[in-house]
């Protein structure tokens, strides 16, 4: 069962096309990362397929439904978004600001401190809980919030199945929080939640993704397994830049060089 679809979506500002009839499709326990060079249309995409831009041509359609004809409480109880820009200066806790996932929910207070303290274990801030957000490095709070909108979603009301879509959510991360934060949301795709996500290490999303998506200039020009996708060929032209390509010992998975 398609979990997301998105079919051949075109999206202009100003009678400029910065995405150009791409299609794809997500289905439960998936993870598709979208990569490409910068001014590709990567975020242009995500923002469609959350429904904060309306394609100019084509159609998004989530739970088998256009996605704009969800009610905004529906959808956020099914579908949550990790954008890049995340500010908040308020003296909310971290827990607080965790909790504010729930706000779609009716579950009561002991659900959702139960779901809430398991979406931060996952991202290694419980033992931030207390803290003022604003006190917080960079990293720290990309993992706060990646937590609250896990949070959101992790037990949905009803039937629908559960969408999650990350805007480039390794910003400001060390290399071992990279890693926990990308097991972390491999983990909870495959408790059944669709998983979309922008990623600017390739070999970081190919290590983590079923699926990759390859954006150039706004059109897809490379979508399959990171087999498939990640070669020297076509990685080189996605980004006018030599590379090399190689297995991972351990996984197998494939690891871009530069050359």
């Amino acid at each position: 069962m398609t979990l997301l679809n998105g079919d051949k979506l075109t999206l202009c500002i100003d009678d400029r096309p910065l995405v150009r009839a791409v299609s794809l499709a997500v289905r439960p326990g998936e993870v598709l990362a979208i990569i490409g060079p910068n001014g590709a249309g990567k975020t242009t995409l995500l923002r469609a397929l959350s429904g904060d831009l309306t394609p100019t041509e084509g159609q998004v359609t989530f739970n088998g439904r256009a996605l704009a004809d969800w009610p905004a409480r529906e959808r956020a109880l099914a579908l949550a978004v990790l954008t890049q820009a995340n500010s908040l200066t308020f003296g909310f806790t971290v827990a607080e600001v965790v909790s504010l996932g729930r706000t779609p929910h009716s579950t009561g207070a002991v659900v959702d401190h139960r779901v809430c303290r398991a979406a931060m274990k996952a991202l290694d801030v419980l033992h931030l809980a207390e803290r003022a957000y604003p006190s917080l490095s960079g990293g720290e709070q990309q993992r706060v919030q990646l937590a609250r909108v896990m949070a959101q979603i992790w037990r949905p009301d009803g039937e629908a199945d559960r969408l999650l879509l990350l805007d480039e959510p390794v910003t400001s991360l060390d290399l071992g929080h990279q890693r926990q934060l990308m097991q972390a949301v491999r983990d909870f795709a495959d408790s059944g939640v669709g998983v979309v996500m922008v990623v600017h290490d390739i070999s970081l999303a190919a290590a983590y993704s079923d699926h990759l998506l390859a954006l150039k200039d706004g059109a897809g020009v490379a979508y399959g397994r990171p087999e498939q996708v990640v070669t020297e060929a076509q990685i080189s032209d996605l980004f006018d830049s030599p590379v090399r390509v190689i297995a991972h010992p351990d996984t197998g998975k494939p690891v871009v060089l530069a050359n």
